[in-house]
């Protein structure tokens, strides 16, 4: 009733200062009114309650996230804390999250993390003594995003990689070591193995979470558990790009060969059916016109139909209307032949013709007899190759090329000799430092992609967190972090940057290099005419000397 009581006259209070519209307006709702009271009951039983006072009830949770890695005596037990109070006189009374770890994730907890320098992924950064001063890369994007969202710090423990294993070496301690002193280990090591003290620290909880890219594969599940991919990488090749094709014969180009062979023998064979047509019509014999020169010599209708065929008419044209006919369809021909000549010529001037490209690992295989081709060593693509039933796969795997020498290398792919088959991303690293030494644009990536390969981070078999942390991973990529992370340690887009494989043209201005197949047109007629009047002359003077050499005897009776 006391509760009731002060309501009522709050309320009333209130309304007898605005208007009753007003007071509809800001009238406290059932449900407000109703909290309003047991606040009251509530705070008049604490203070002059005397029942049920003597009841009270404390409230613990168990702390339990990442005790394992901390330096206790007792870690794997769980810590309670007193969270708050109860008594049912005023109900509980909270000082800190009923569900700790719902609320504030690991509680600032220190854990303890492994890496090893391997750009982009993970660059460490040292000082003039070798300490390591700076953590970044990708992966440490994300791990610092994930000590933000589950609250807990870090400390991270580097080591050298000597030595870098497959996680399934663990099972099998004389396994092969493999060093990473090779071409394509120098800038980039590859993320198929990772050094083997890693791998011990994770897979027997002496380390959180490996803050190292790894790939992820069936058989290193067996030993380590992989968190939800950061990056899914595909492979494709690195080739030289397509030059431009010579244009001393660029007259010849609006036509392919074929075309070239039939209008050829379309002009020798005209010119003889001109000739029998004009020379077996009867029509100037019924008319008495004279049907000498001109046309009536087969040479001269061959060279009537060549110059109609350039558009310079003849001096001569036949009498009779079946020949007319034949001279004014191939007309209508030649009008078609040169109209699309010159059409096809100006593009062929405007847009340089280059080399058929390279796109996919078909293309390579058609050309296996001019170029050779290497992979990446100590990668997923290469244990895939090894078991592939896949007959282009095959063939790769068989007979590709070892070559050490990554200069002789990017040599032989300048040249389009050679074919290096890699991550996307580390080629684009080679045609960017390419560009930077000589500034020259002579490689162009493939269009096919193939063999994704999926990068994660490595937690122990059963850790309980893994949940956690992939919903954060996910939440990452959701908002597109991870990509504008990877986004911004790739090459800078430079002119070399064209996913065209064509070359731009800008106002192409016709040089010496478009013309000099006219001028070796000309060169080759000056020079069989040169050929023809020396025969010519020969020809004339052996007839001469003939006449010469003839007797006149006197006929006597």
């Amino acid at each position: 009733m006391k509760a009731l009581d002060s309501a009522i006259m709050e309320e009333f209070q209130m309304a007898s200062q605005i208007s009753e519209e007003e007071w509809e307006a800001i009238r406290p709702t059932k449900n407000e009114r109703r909290k309003y009271l047991l606040e009251k009951i509530q705070k008049y039983l604490s203070d002059y309650g005397t029942c049920d006072n003597c009841t009270k009830w404390t409230i613990e949770a168990g702390e339990t996230w990442g005790r394992e890695y901390q330096m206790l005596d007792e870690a794997t037990n769980a810590e309670l804390l007193a969270v708050g109070t109860w008594r049912p006189s005023d109900g509980p009374n909270m000082i800190d999250a009923l569900f700790p770890h719902v609320a504030h994730g690991f509680r600032r907890k220190l854990l303890p993390l492994v890496t090893f320098h391997n750009p982009p992924w993970q660059i460490l950064k040292t000082n003039s003594t070798g300490d390591v001063v700076e953590y970044g890369g990708i992966v440490f994007n994300i791990i610092k995003e994930l000590s933000k969202n589950l609250n807990f710090t870090f400390n991270v423990a580097t080591v050298k990689p000597q030595s870098l294993l497959n996680a399934s070496t663990l099972q099998s301690p004389k396994g092969d070591t493999d060093s990473s002193a090779n071409f394509n280990g120098n800038s980039y090591i590859t993320t198929y193995r990772v050094p083997h003290s890693i791998l011990e620290m994770v897979h027997n909880k002496s380390a959180a979470l490996g803050a190292c890219a790894f790939t992820v594969t069936e058989e290193n599940q067996r030993v380590i558990n992989f968190t939800d991919p950061i990056s899914i990488q595909a492979y494709t090749f690195l080739a030289a790009r397509p030059r431009e094709l010579s244009r001393a014969l660029l007259f010849i180009s609006p036509f392919r060969g074929d075309t070239w062979l039939c209008l050829s023998a379309t002009i020798i064979s005209m010119g003889p059916v001109l000739f029998y047509i004009h020379k077996l019509s009867p029509v100037y014999e019924y008319k008495g016109v004279r049907c000498k020169g001109g046309l009536a010599t087969i040479q001269n209708c061959i060279w009537y139909m060549y110059g109609a065929l350039l558009q310079q008419g003849g001096m001569h044209l036949p009498y009779a209307d079946s020949a007319r006919i034949i001279v004014g369809s191939w007309w209508l021909v030649v009008l078609v032949i040169g109209t699309t000549y010159c059409g096809n010529l100006v593009a062929y001037l405007t847009f340089p013709k280059i080399e058929v490209p390279m796109t996919t690992i078909d293309d390579v295989l058609a050309h296996k007899e001019m170029v050779s081709w290497s992979y990446a060593k100590n990668t997923l693509f290469e244990a895939r190759l090894h078991n592939s039933v896949d007959k282009s796969f095959n063939i790769i795997f068989k007979d590709a090329k070892n070559i050490w020498d990554r200069k002789a290398m990017m040599g032989e792919i300048k040249s389009g000799k050679h074919v290096y088959i890699d991550w996307k991303i580390k080629l684009q690293y080679m045609i960017k430092e390419h560009f930077i030494d000589s500034g020259e644009c002579s490689f162009a990536l493939g269009v096919e992609e193939f063999c994704e390969e999926q990068i994660a981070l490595i937690v122990a078999p059963d850790t309980p967190y893994l949940h956690k942390i992939n919903e954060e991973i996910k939440k990452l990529h959701q908002v597109g972090l991870i990509q504008k992370w990877l986004s911004d340690y790739l090459p800078k887009k430079d002119k070399c940057w064209k996913k065209k494989r064509t070359i731009e043209v800008n106002n192409h201005t016709v040089n010496l290099d478009d013309m000099q197949g006219s001028f070796f047109v000309l060169f080759i007629g000056f020079l069989i005419a040169v050929i023809v009047i020396s025969l010519e002359m020969l020809w004339s003077r052996k007839v001469t000397n003939n006449r010469k050499r003839k007797v006149v005897h006197q006929f006597v009776t």
